[in-house]
């Protein structure tokens, strides 16, 4: 009988992982998903879904030098040289000694995935990667796509108390919602002006965000307060539909609003990219490209119940994918092999 692996893990030098920003969180739910095949030690503690902050307490954390499978540490390079093989990184942060030491980076999409191999001017999933690389990459030794996972939790239906609070935050109204993470990077002002355009005929349509906010936003748009993480899904579903990231990050990152939406059964208007259909696959009805377009879809989310209830079948059938035992399966092979590749053997 194979043995299940032990795995240590490691998100920057954080001792817990409370859900306090989107890395935290998309860290949580790959480390669910690997749950589900292995047994992970989050700073040297099992890590437990499903348990108050996954049974971890805040512990001082110490480098260990043996007794796992295979080391998963993000961000934190001083730690990650020391740590023995195999060991593998999320492949952001670029530090060149970590990419040479590292028996795979991890990404999460496949766009990310190509961009890196190789890593070049002539390749064009690398582009948009420049301003996070620079010139030059050390080429990793394997990349490895994770993707994302979605937390079954946003599969539940949330509590009428929450979801009575969460539409007076929208102000009753065909909120359009934005959540998490608002910056430069990740804002869609291509979205913003039509949706100025478009509430000259839908005045009831609102645009609402949430979350940490970095830079100045339109008069017209919504603001709330900070939502806690257990809320989230009672605010998605307070929607009509949401919107996605826009800008170079979308074209190779992946995006935890858009599962976070797959998983409520709200429609996205989504931006579209390769990272888009990646998650909400070729046909799905709510793309955008242009402004235009962009307008079109918030006149269809509200006016056309036929395509919003086909945006929700096609999401049901994406969502599949991104769960954790799908992510899982995925993935225990790979791993496995990574570990039996550099000799740590499974027996």
């Amino acid at each position: 009988m194979r043995k299940r692996l032990k795995i240590f893990a490691l998100h920057t030098t954080r001792r817990t992982l409370p859900a306090t920003g989107g890395d935290m969180i998309n860290e949580a739910r790959f480390l669910t998903a690997l749950s589900r095949f292995a047994d992970v030690y989050y700073n040297g503690q099992l890590f437990q879904p499903g348990v108050p902050g996954y049974g971890l307490e805040d512990r001082e954390i110490v480098v260990p030098q043996g007794g796992y499978d295979l080391y998963y540490v993000r961000n934190n390079p001083e730690l990650f040289v020391q740590l023995p093989s195999p060991k593998i990184v999320m492949a952001y942060p670029y530090v060149e000694e970590v990419f040479r030491a590292a028996d795979a980076v991890v990404v999460t999409t496949e766009a990310w995935e190509r961009g890196l191999t190789p890593y070049s001017d002539e390749n064009m999933f690398t582009r948009p990667m420049r301003d996070w690389y620079g010139d030059d990459v050390v080429a990793p030794k394997r990349v490895i796509n994770i993707k994302q996972t979605i937390d079954p939790y946003f599969l539940e239906e949330p509590s009428r108390a929450r979801l009575i609070e969460a539409r007076a935050k929208t102000t009753g109204a065909k909120a359009i919602g934005f959540f998490g993470r608002i910056d430069s990077n990740t804002f869609p002002y291509m979205f913003v002006r039509a949706y100025k355009r478009i509430i000259k005929e839908l005045p009831q349509v609102k645009f609402v965000v949430g979350g940490t906010v970095r830079i100045p936003l339109d008069p017209t748009i919504v603001k709330t307060t900070r939502i806690a993480y257990e809320k989230m899904p009672a605010m998605v579903k307070a929607c009509v539909a949401t919107a996605t990231d826009e800008g170079n990050d979308a074209a190779f990152l992946g995006s935890g609003k858009v599962l976070d939406s797959m998983a409520c059964g709200v429609p996205v208007i989504a931006y579209k990219t390769l990272t888009r259909t990646e998650q909400l696959g070729d046909y799905y009805p709510l793309y955008y490209e242009n402004e235009e377009e962009c307008c079109q879809r918030i006149r269809e989310v509200i006016h056309d119940p036929d395509i919003v209830a086909e945006a929700r079948r096609q999401m049901d059938i994406r969502k599949r994918h991104f769960l954790p035992d799908a992510r899982a399966a995925a993935l225990q092979a790979t791993l496995e092999e990574l570990v039996e590749l550099r000799g740590g053997g499974l027996s």
